[in-house]
């Protein structure tokens, strides 16, 4: 009984540590279009992410990366309180796609990054 106290002991603090180890700062990102995990028929022109407040474009990063490689977008601007928004420059082709984003939200340092998915299908 003696021996399986430190183990027991070990593994706690080795789990709390690990644990602590892997704590995500809360994400600012409410909502997106297209939203994550959304099968489209129907190629998006724009990606548009909503936060929890104003994004400091100038701090500020979308990627788009689909089958074919990194996509080219332009502009990125917000066209309301809370939300980020630009323009996909080149067709996409049925696939599936990533978006990778990083914000910085106004009156607030930390740097916020993230990414998700979606996919496009051929029209029916």
């Amino acid at each position: 009984m003696k021996k399986r106290i430190p183990i027991f002991t070990f593994l706690t603090i080795t789990a709390t540590l690990a644990a602590c180890g892997l704590v995500m700062p809360h994400s600012p990102i409410l909502s997106s279009e297209p939203k994550e995990g959304a099968v489209l028929t129907r190629a998006p022109r724009t990606l548009r992410l909503y936060f929890e407040g104003l994004p400091d474009v100038d701090r500020s990063s979308l990627r788009l990366l689909g089958p074919n490689g990194e996509h080219q977008l332009r502009g990125l601007h917000t066209m309301s309180a809370d939300d980020l928004m630009i323009e996909i420059l080149d067709p996409l082709t049925p696939g599936d796609y990533t978006v990778e984003w990083t914000t910085v939200i106004v009156n607030n340092p930390t740097v916020y990054s993230d990414k998700f998915d979606f996919k496009v299908e051929d029209r029916p």
